[in-house]
Parts: structure tokens; sequence; C-alpha cells
């Protein structure tokens, strides 16, 4: 018993001197931020927790769901931050890890933004060009790469299922499409859809990523834990329905009422849960 306590208590140190990303152990300055092999190999994306099969069979209530992420809230800030000139290589934001895997081939599909359901593809060289923002001024392409402070919010799309052979509620994760500025439109202020990514793509290269944690150094996680655990504050904006999947937004006009409409079907999937064990 004490063994196990000892090997645990050696597991939680190695998570934590880790978690700062070889600060203590640096012998030189230009050393804090790289990870040593033995960090890499951790953080590797044979580490990463692979969703489990779900038999069909299994899955007693499912609903899709979309969802908001606003960067402008304060719970959100560690998807938002830091900015992209402050940090070579060590800290980046979320849009900073998709933008760099996007521009470096890393991602090979990209899907058009009209496209809940993944089925058109976005060529490579649109998506590139939409997140260079590449204008034609005076016959000459002029390009100001979409930075994270460019970035207002995410929309993401899942889907809450409950399996009756575990005998609980689960979420499963299943596409991202970040909203940004378009320079190219001197009219239009507001963010635009720029294109959905499917998550799974997104894990091997978000598992790398350490977010920022404010308050503790030692208690950082990667990108795909932060999401999967819905470490993030958000506003449902749309169930799956017979109208393909209408969002509030097309059916709603009044603003304050979208909140509303939102608060009563984030209310149908907890109502669910509550009665299903309650009964």
């Amino acid at each position: 018993m004490m063994r196990k306590l000892v090997n645990s208590l050696c597991l939680l140190i190695g998570f934590t001197v880790f978690g700062q990303v070889n600060l203590i152990n640096s012998d030189r300055p230009e050393e804090i931020g790289v990870l040593s092999d033995e960090q890499k190999e951790m953080f590797s994306e044979k580490k990463f927790l692979e969703y489990p099969h779900v038999d069909e069979k299994d899955i007693m209530w499912s609903k899709v769901v979309y969802e908001e992420i606003d960067l402008s809230e304060k719970f959100n800030h560690p998807l938002f931050f830091p900015n992209d000139n402050l940090y070579d290589s060590e800290r980046r934001s979320l849009w900073r890890t998709i933008r760099e895997a996007i521009l470096a081939d890393q991602i090979d599909v990209i899907y058009l933004d009209n496209n809940n359901k993944f089925r058109y593809v976005m060529p490579l060289d649109e998506a590139k060009k939409k997140i260079q923002n590449t204008v034609s001024i005076n016959g000459t392409d002029k390009s100001e790469v979409l930075k994270s402070s460019d970035i207002s919010y995410y929309r993401i799309k899942g889907v809450w299922y409950v399996d009756k052979r575990l005998g609980e509620m689960r979420y499963r994760l299943l596409g991202i499409m970040p909203y940004g500025k378009d320079i190219n439109s001197k009219q239009n202020k507001e963010p635009v859809p720029l294109f959905w990514l499917w998550y799974k793509d997104l894990r091997p290269i978000l598992h790398e990523q350490l977010e920022f944690v404010d308050k503790n150094n030692a208690n950082r996680i990667n990108f795909d834990q932060l999401l999967t655990s819905r470490r993030f504050t958000s506003r449902i904006i749309g169930i799956d329905n017979v109208f393909d999947d209408q969002f509030v937004e097309d059916y709603v006009s009044d603003p304050f009422m979208q909140l509303i409409e939102s608060e009563r079907l984030k209310n149908i999937i907890r109502d669910f849960e509550q009665d299903l064990w309650s009964n």
C-alpha cells in the first residue's frame, strides 16, 4: 500500500515538473520552453486518450448540439491568450495552434463553413487564403495573417448521449469552426465564419500544445484535454431538428429572446438526464 502511495506521489511530481515546460531543469536560459525527449514522449500523439468505441445499440438517447464559445468571457481566456507576438513557441493560443498547423499542411481536410454535416471540402489553398487574408491592391496581392486577437468566438458541434452500458450521459466533440474578421470587407465589421474542422483531425495537434494558466504554471493541460473535458463556458445556439438543424438565430430575431431560447434548449438536455435517474 505504501509503495503504491509513493509511486502515485512520484507520478504526480513528474506531471508537475513537466507542466512547467523545462523551467526548473534548464541548464541554460534558452532551454526554457524546449521539451526534453522524455517530455516529448509524454506529450506525443501516442499518449492522448483515444475515444472509446460506442456500440450503437448501447446508445439509448442522443442529441446533436451546436454551441458558441465567446472568447471575450474571462473563463474562456485560456483559449484566447496569449497574444501572438509575445512568445515564439512555448505559449500559443488555440487559434495560433490551428493556424500554424494548417499553414504547415498538418491538416489534410478542411470543410466549408456553411456545412454543418461536413459533406463539402474546402480546398486547402482557399483555407490558407482566408488565414492569410490575401487582398489585391492595385494589382498587387497583400497578405495580413489572421491573428489570435482577430478571432471572436468558436462554434462547436457535439453530441450528448446516454450510454446504457456505462449508465451515464457523455459528450463527444465532433467539429469546431472559428469566427474571425474579414479585412476584405470594409463595411461588415462582424466576425465571419472561416471553416469547419473535424475535431478528430485536430486532436493530435492540440494534444501537443499546453494552454497557459495564470494561477498555477504547474497545473497546465493541453488544448485537447481542455475541450474534451468541457473546461469552457458556452451557450447553446441550436440542436438537431426537422428543419435541417436550424439555429436559434434563424427563427428568433430578438437577442434577448435568443438567450431565453438557448436556456430552454439547455434544459431539454438537463431535464432528460435528471428524469432518467429519477424514475
